[in-house]
């Protein structure tokens, strides 16, 4: 696959800075980075952009916003300011996580995460930016997101429907799913970006993803499907990692993601 393709989510490197992620990545050729607002604290957005453009990189998504289910007021607001740091640093995708289950029955939680998207997407569209609706894996459930599956993600974007809302598409999340296929197919069209990441086997913790190629998941089939949907846009690595995290160095497992990507598409051909 081309490098051009391929980019780094910052969470990856966690314990770089934001001025250093930009550094290593464009060394190692990688031009799309997945930006965490939480590396964007106390800096200059601006001149943070500058950064970007000065080495040809792009934002490939802004991460995240949503956890509608904890309050829709509370996270619409955080959904503006969300849209308004995308703004600034070029980026026209955001990344949207529904919230947790909470004390809510599921028609709730649905209602919540339609009404709070239905909102933003009004703004989204007037700053020319996409809301990235992700599917996260059930453990998280009661955490994180009340959306298992690529198609309950679907069933709430047809929903909202509204040109600004699409889909984040975490393999890492949803490679289990045996109607992940159909799914796929079903998003023709509505994929806004790819996020990549091995599940290991067996898995020891909620941050225990790995590089591609290390773990279980069928990635490179998975990208195939992708492809022959028309998808053209960006791929993320997006590893939580305790392992990863504790190292000094990054850089040989980026540069290992970097081998096993160049080598996608390559494989299918010779098979």
């Amino acid at each position: 696959m081309d490098l051009k393709r391929l980019g780094i989510s910052a969470i990856t490197s966690a314990q770089w800075s934001a001025g250093k992620d930009l550094q290593e990545y464009a060394q190692m050729g990688i031009q799309g980075i997945g930006l965490w607002r939480s590396k964007l604290q106390d800096i200059d957005l601006l001149e943070y952009r500058r950064q970007l453009m000065s080495r040809a990189m792009t934002v490939t998504n802004l991460c995240f916003t949503g956890q509608f289910t904890l309050g829709v007021d509370a996270a619409i607001q955080d959904g503006m300011q969300a849209l308004q740091t995308a703004e600034h640093v070029g980026s026209d995708i955001v990344l949207v996580i529904s919230g947790p289950i909470g004390d809510l029955t599921m028609k709730e939680a649905d209602q919540r995460v339609v009404d709070g998207l239905q909102e933003l997407a009004v703004e989204a569209h007037k700053r020319h930016i996409k809301l990235a609706l992700e599917a996260l894996h059930p453990m998280d459930m009661t955490q994180w997101s009340i959306i298992p599956t690529v198609d309950k993600a679907l069933d709430l974007i047809d929903k909202i429907h509204h040109d600004s809302v699409g889909l984040m598409l975490d393999f890492y999340n949803t490679w289990w799913d045996p109607k992940l296929p159909e799914a796929i197919e079903r998003s023709r069209g509505r994929i806004l970006c790819v996020q990549l990441a091995d599940w290991r086997n067996p898995t020891r913790s909620f941050t225990d993803r790995t590089v591609p190629g290390r773990g279980v998941a069928p990635l490179a089939d998975l990208i195939a499907q992708v492809e022959s949907t028309g998808y053209s846009g960006w791929y993320d690595l997006e590893i939580f990692s305790d392992e990863l995290w504790a190292l000094d160095d990054y850089r040989p497992l980026l540069q290992e993601m970097i081998r096993w990507w160049s080598n996608v598409g390559e494989e299918r051909d010779d098979a």
